[in-house]
């Protein structure tokens, strides 16, 4: 959760007072002060969120309110304030979640835990004792250590529920990344400059050629010539499998899913089966969108089979209408169309026609273009001719309905980049693409990509310098050091590139082991230990594995104890039970010289033992210099001592 620099700078003064008053520089504030300072939190919240109850403003004000707890806190006696401060910033920690599960974020919060965890025992224990941190350090790790098999346990047998475990509402302030629903020239552009990851891809078939590694996502068919957007999204009425012909080359693929507060899915064209229990509601709409039908706020995985040959006919009459509608403007791109309809008979040639014109004339392929703003396409087409693929693919767009040709545009990504450390594949924002589809009677929608009509020569150099190589370690901001031979600087971007793809590889697995461990995951893992997947046998496993941890703990403390337990307590324990056995009463209060006296009285044919016994017992417990050698006499003694109970 991110909050506004003014909130920050407010939190951060209140925290800084009550540091400055632990060392008795300051005095705490009075209840007045106190007052306005509320008030001034409450300012500051509203300032950013109005009055509107969010996620974000409950968690902001809650921070606050925190805060200026700090201000209550009179000394380190105060255990009462400081105590409520600890446990809140457990469930503060336990916020963060709800945004995120990100590896980094555990460790941090797990780290953050640990502290806290430390600061609840040194204000547990007596002050001269407070700044004992290796001993509590020691004590801390090992609750931790003991609660980890249990936290395994859990994790490996609680039951799964399908999506979320809970859902909150959706903040209105929430930004949503990526991919949009709506397209103008420049809004793919913004996309390219973004190293953030859209998607991690694990292929379970081989990888597909790059021809075919387009990932479709929003499929726009509504314009005025500027905007494109959806038109309504309705579910297909039969699977997909059974509307595609001439389906080949499947490809199997699982693929994670960055949060995107979208409702969209990726997949690369066209997929045919989906699979995955933290997507709720799915469905393929009539223009082969994968759509889901909450918003993707968190990260989800799903598995996917995807027909990367196939032959897509027209879903309905009325949708080959729709992708006619050509608007009110851009009149040289609609005369154009037209002429090309009269001078070419077959659709094929027309399209031909359209790509040979971007290959031809002078267009170039540039990711900051001149602003077009009243009839973009006419401009593009005919003055500017420098462009982004938006520009391209929207511009083809309307020249095929110009020439009567069926046809939309398609937004998504394309292309991956591999990990060579995990072997899996990324999709960042930078692979962001637009493309088209056109109509074409007995073949179907064929996809069309105009921007790989552009000649390498016409690529200018703004496009080569948003690059993989950069990309793969511009988190670690690596500074430019001209004094390096080019060796060097080969070894230290190889450096960095192995270590970002590192770090990478631990937040996927993460993301794929733990975050996507969900009821299918479970299933195949009860699967391979010869177990059914029921709620049965998870309740059973669930109850016997953590009875059983719980067992084997308790007897490591047993064992433990004693061991700290000293031999001669022992040694003395049984002493007293034999003679208790053999007729004497023995109260815990008797000493050893009065259990000796009665003793030798009791058992006559024993007075040398029992007086060697409770000397040499004497000598222990009293003695100034024990050694080992007395210890193990007493202990052998009492050992081989042998009372017949007097009649």
């Amino acid at each position: 959760m991110t909050i506004s620099l003014f909130i920050s700078i407010f939190i951060v003064a209140v925290l800084f007072w009550s540091f400055l008053h632990s060392l008795g520089r300051v005095h705490l504030p009075g209840r007045i002060i106190r007052f306005f300072l509320v008030l001034i939190a409450l300012f500051l919240l509203i300032s950013q969120y109005g009055f509107t109850f969010s996620q974000k403003a409950s968690l902001t004000l809650f921070c606050l309110m925190l805060t200026l707890k700090f201000l209550e806190i009179k000394n380190e006696q105060d255990r009462r304030n400081v105590f409520l401060i600890i446990f809140l910033g457990y469930f503060i920690i336990i916020t963060h979640f709800l945004n995120s599960q990100d590896f980094l974020l555990s460790l941090y919060a797990l780290i953050n835990t640990f502290i806290l965890s430390l600061l609840l025992l040194a204000f547990n224990r007596k002050p001269q004792d407070s700044l004992a941190i290796k001993t509590s350090f020691k004590l801390i790790s090992g609750i931790f250590l003991k609660a980890l098999p249990f936290a395994i346990a859990l994790f490996l047998f609680f039951p799964r529920i399908p999506g979320p475990l809970w859902s909150l509402p959706e903040d209105g302030q929430i930004n949503k990344t990526g991919i949009s629903d709506e397209m103008f020239p420049g809004s793919v552009s913004e996309l390219v400059d973004s190293d953030e990851i859209a998607f991690r891809v694990d292929f379970v078939s081989p990888v597909p050629a790059s021809d075919r590694l387009y990932w479709r996502g929003p499929v726009l068919s509504q314009t005025d010539g500027f905007l494109w957007t959806q038109k309504k999204q309705q579910p297909l009425k039969k699977p997909l499998n059974r509307i595609l012909t001439e389906i080949s080359d499947p490809v199997q693929y699982t693929i994670t899913l960055e949060p995107t507060r979208q409702k969209w899915l990726f997949a690369l064209e066209m997929p045919v089966d989906i699979s995955g229990d933290t997507i709720s509601g799915y469905f393929i709409s009539n223009d082969l969108q994968l759509i889901n039908k909450n918003n993707i706020n968190q990260l989800i995985q799903y598995r996917l089979t995807s027909m990367t040959r196939f032959t897509v006919p027209a879903i309905n009459p009325a949708e080959l209408k729709a992708n006619l509608k050509y608007p009110d403007n851009n009149p040289q791109t609609l005369a154009l169309g037209k002429q090309w309809a009269k001078q070419f008979n077959e659709k094929e040639q027309i399209v031909l026609k359209a790509l040979n014109y971007f290959k031809n004339q002078p267009f170039f392929y540039t990711k900051k273009p001149d602003i077009m703003l009243d009839n973009p396409a006419d401009e593009f087409l005919f003055d500017k001719r420098r462009g982004f693929c938006e520009h391209y693919a929207s511009s083809f767009v309307l020249l095929m309905r110009a020439a009567g040709i069926p046809a939309r545009v398609v937004t998504g990504y394309q292309g991956i980049e591999k990990n060579e450390v995990g072997n899996y594949y990324i999709v960042r924002q930078s692979n962001a693409h637009a493309w088209a589809e056109v109509w074409i009677k007995n073949k179907g929608w064929l996809r069309v990509d105009p921007t790989a009509m552009i000649p390498p020569s016409r690529i200018e150099q703004d496009i080569f310098d948003t690059n993989l190589e950069r990309l793969n370690y511009s988190s670690l901001n690596l500074p430019d050091l001209p004094q390096l031979t080019a060796r060097q600087k080969t070894e230290l971007y190889n450096l960095g590139r192995y270590l970002s793809q590192t770090l990478d590889n631990l937040k996927h697995s993460w993301n794929k082991w733990i975050l996507g461990y969900d009821k299918t995951q479970q299933q195949l893992f009860l699967k391979l230990l010869g177990l059914s997947a029921n709620w049965q046998t998870l309740i059973v496993l669930l109850i016997s594995s953590t009875g059983i941890l719980a067992l084997i703990l308790y007897g490591v403390y047993r064992y433990k104890n004693r061991k700290l337990i000293d031999p001669v307590i022992i040694s003395y324990q049984k002493l007293i039970q034999k003679l208790n056995k053999s007729g004497m009463i023995i109260l815990p209060s008797d000493g050893p010289e009065s259990i000796y006296k009665r003793a030798v009285i009791r058992f006559p044919e024993h007075t040398d033992e029992l007086n060697s016994i409770f000397n040499l017992y004497l000598q222990i417990r009293y003695g100034k210099q024990v050694t080992q050698k007395t210890v193990d006499n007493f202990l052998s003694v009492v050992k081989h001592l042998n009372l017949t109970q007097s009649r």
